[in-house]
């Protein structure tokens, strides 16, 4: 199982140095210990009298949890324990936390800190014991954008090429926003590398509005317009999706700008 052998780190855009903080062990093992991101729950189901097991499919292991100590030499005052537990804990969303480790490769964990715990040398603090409770299996690489504007598209169409970083072995579905032109009409996406698909909005008969700005989480296939309309019917269902390694896009339409924004993942802690 990896450990972090880093010693700073970064919670909710605040670097521990503000507090002369720092991540430490008080034990000979490696700082990581909990749920890594590698393992997978099989589903399989028996029939009678068959020795093999017919396989269903496989489901990613709860989500990432670690356990996270880090304090200082000189003892925390009860002024100061007030201020760092109003930044770490209880927070009332996913933030995002940042070990800086050069393995991590700037990656984060989006998670809340739960369970703290202060440690102390007869009557005064020195440290903070807490579990990392985490949004997914994974951390996430630093953000990629995909993006281009009216001046991209002079030939009604913009070519790139996308190389999804991800170690998860699955379909990667990004976040996209989009603004369309001052004729409205269509956007189509093709991903020449997944066998062409094609993810189109404003299908015949049913065009975008002028100006109109959408809103599209591939991922958990939630879709919102600035219009206030629902625009699934607009839509043919073809999530945008890529593929672990190279994906060719075409994106072509009557637009104003577009961004594709893919959050990569990281398996951590094996």
């Amino acid at each position: 199982m990896a450990s972090f052998y880093a010693y700073d780190f970064i919670f909710d855009s605040t670097p521990s140095q503000n507090f002369d903080l720092k991540i430490i062990s008080f034990d000979d093992g490696g700082l990581f210990s909990g749920t890594g991101s590698s393992d997978v729950n099989i589903i399989t189901q028996r029939v009678l009298r068959k020795s093999k097991p017919y396989y269903l499919g496989r489901t990613q292991e709860p989500v990432l949890q670690f356990t996270l100590t880090f304090g200082r030499k000189s003892a925390i005052d009860a002024y100061e324990t007030d201020v760092i537990s109003k930044w770490l804990f209880g927070r009332s969303e996913y933030k995002e936390l940042y070990i800086l480790q050069d393995d991590l490769a700037g990656s984060h964990f989006n998670c809340f800190l739960t369970k703290p715990k202060k440690l102390s040398i007869g009557n005064l603090q020195y440290a903070f014991e807490c579990t990392v409770i985490c949004d997914s299996p994974f951390a996430y690489l630093p953000q990629t954008t995909i993006s281009g504007s009216y001046t991209d598209l002079t030939d009604l169409e913009y070519n790139t090429t996308f190389y999804n970083r991800s170690s998860e072995d699955e379909y990667l579905y990004p976040q996209l926003d989009f603004k369309m032109g001052t004729s409205g009409s269509t956007i189509s996406i093709v991903n020449a590398t997944d066998n062409n698909r094609t993810f189109i909005f404003g299908l015949s008969g049913s065009p975008l509005l002028a100006d109109e700005e959408i809103s599209v989480n591939n991922d958990l296939q939630i879709i919102t317009s600035s219009t206030e309309l629902r625009r699934l019917s607009h839509f043919n269902k073809n999530w945008l999706r890529f593929l672990p390694g190279i994906n060719e896009l075409s994106v072509s339409g009557s637009l104003a700008w577009f961004q594709i924004s893919p959050e990569e993942r990281l398996k951590v802690g094996g």
